[in-house]
């Protein structure tokens, strides 16, 4: 049995061991009953701790209803805008660095091997990346062979790499981001058709980082490509 003194405000201070005996927390509420007007016996009053779950997960709810969901409808072989953007913007570092004009005025032959998949003749990465060689080729001074046998240097181009990677980041409710990283790694390698004698050889090497991000899941996305 405890007793407690009723203060001038008629506030009761409930005993320590009764406190923990019962459970009872700072702003619980209990019930007072009156017992043959002499004495009252305090009952603990429910609580609720479902209640609190409910108010937290509702909040969550709220605020990851507007969260970041990303999808995407490729072409054909599916791919998304961020796994193109990243290798093309690698590959044009890549090729800056590279110089052409030592093929001015000579007819030459584009053949590129990579470790993609195939489908048909070239990989749409290998068409691509011939396309844009032919292009800068072309720009500084050298003419396109319609045939290999119709030309005067064969340029061998082997992308030993030329794809992406992607990182995640999630923090939740707060921060989302994703990395898409593109390289391209490539070895050209020029000859002399008729006698099959090298003429140069050059790597040539190229990173891109296109990331997009969303702040508190709603904000975004916020994009950037280096």
């Amino acid at each position: 049995m405890e007793i407690a003194t009723v203060s001038l405000k008629f506030q009761v201070v409930i005993p320590l061991r009764v406190r923990r005996a019962l459970g009872i927390r700072p702003g619980q509420k209990v019930q007072v009953i009156p017992d043959e007007r002499r004495a009252k016996s305090i009952m603990k009053g429910e609580n609720h701790p479902l209640r609190e779950w409910a108010i937290v997960i509702g909040l969550i709810l709220f605020l990851t209803s507007a969260c970041a969901t990303k999808r995407y409808s490729g072409p054909t072989m599916g791919r998304s805008a961020d796994s193109q953007i990243a290798p093309a913007e690698a590959l044009e570092k890549a090729l800056r660095a590279a110089s052409f004009e030592k093929y001015r005025g000579k007819t030459v032959w584009v053949e590129v091997y990579s470790l993609t998949e195939r489908m048909g003749e070239e990989s749409p990465e290998e068409r691509f990346l011939r396309s844009w060689l032919g292009e800068k080729l072309t720009a500084q001074g050298a003419r396109l062979a319609p045939s290999k046998d119709q030309s005067e240097v064969l340029l061998d181009v082997k992308a030993r790499v030329m794809g992406i990677h992607q990182t995640r980041r999630d923090f939740i409710l707060l921060f989302y981001s994703e990395l898409t990283t593109g390289i391209v790694d490539l070895h050209l390698t020029s000859y002399e058709r008729a006698s099959g004698k090298i003429l140069h050889t050059e790597d040539l090497k190229g990173e891109a980082r296109y990331r997009e991000y969303y702040i508190f899941y709603i904000i975004g996305p916020i994009k950037s490509i280096k």
